[in-house]
């Protein structure tokens, strides 16, 4: 495959954060705030800047459980409600959980329109994504130049020897492209990739997988993509525990989320 290369100059880099909180409570009905942002930091010579940045709070709490005046009490505060599914019935734990998946549907909202509004004004750059490309399907066929970067790997699309070869690459080596359908409406091609050797280590250390939309150029161009990506390994991520999955761009993205946060993180 060949040693790591320079990247391209056009690409930037998107991720987001959320939090979550139990501020109080209507009785067993749990009163949470949240928060999430997303952002996209951009390749200007040897720095990376903002190109686009959302960021939200609110409350969330199921609406149909709490009375009229419990609710207007909720809007005073000025921070917007947002509603939750409720269970079956009031469980204080089960409540919670059921608001956190809430906070995490709008901040990959927010990556999503973050990730559209950069393609759109800037269709010819490569955007790398930390995650799958499941949200992004109806950019996959206007926005060829977006990657997503997996880092985890409970989802397995490999099985016997295809699956052997994938989680045992050498370091700098990546597995043949083969595709894969998102959201029932795409197909994207995915290949893994070895940013660091697994010897004397965990057999997944290092291991990402990487998305690209569907089409005869993303084949072309996957060991050069990968080459790219091998060079974007500089400078380590650590301390961060995910350093041997993580991209420093990425994690400078994480880096400017969290200053934005405040008294959050």
């Amino acid at each position: 495959m060949g040693g790591p290369a320079p990247p391209p100059e056009q690409t930037a880099f998107l991720d987001g954060i959320q939090r979550y909180a139990v501020e109080g409570r209507f009785g067993l009905v749990p009163v949470v705030r949240g928060y999430v942002a997303a952002a996209a930091l951009r390749r200007e010579g040897d720095r990376l800047r903002l190109a686009e940045h959302e960021a939200e709070e609110m409350i969330v709490v199921p609406l149909e459980r709490i009375s009229p005046g419990q609710r207007q009490a909720l809007a005073d505060t000025g921070i917007p409600l947002l509603d939750c599914e409720a269970g079956e019935r009031a469980h204080p734990v089960v409540d919670v959980q059921l608001a956190a998946r809430a906070v995490e549907r709008r901040r990959e909202e927010l990556e999503v329109a973050v990730a559209t509004a950069l393609l759109r004004s800037e269709p010819d750059s490569w955007l790398v994504v930390d995650g799958g490309l499941g949200g992004l399907t109806h950019l996959l066929g206007s926005a060829p130049r977006v990657l997503g970067l997996i880092k985890s790997h409970e989802t397995q699309f490999l099985d016997g020897p295809d699956l052997e070869v994938a989680v045992t690459l050498p370091e700098g080596h990546r597995s043949s492209v083969f595709a894969r359908r998102v959201g029932g409406r795409g197909s994207v091609y995915t290949w893994y990739l070895r940013l660091w050797s697994w010897e004397d280590r965990d057999l997944l250390h290092g291991l990402v997988r990487i998305e690209r939309p569907a089409t005869d150029a993303a084949l072309a161009e996957a060991t050069a993509v990968s080459r790219w990506l091998l060079a974007e390994r500089a400078p380590l991520s650590a301390p961060d525990g995910r350093w041997d999955r993580l991209l420093y761009p990425i994690r400078q993205v994480e880096t400017f989320l969290r200053a934005q946060v405040g008294g959050w993180w």
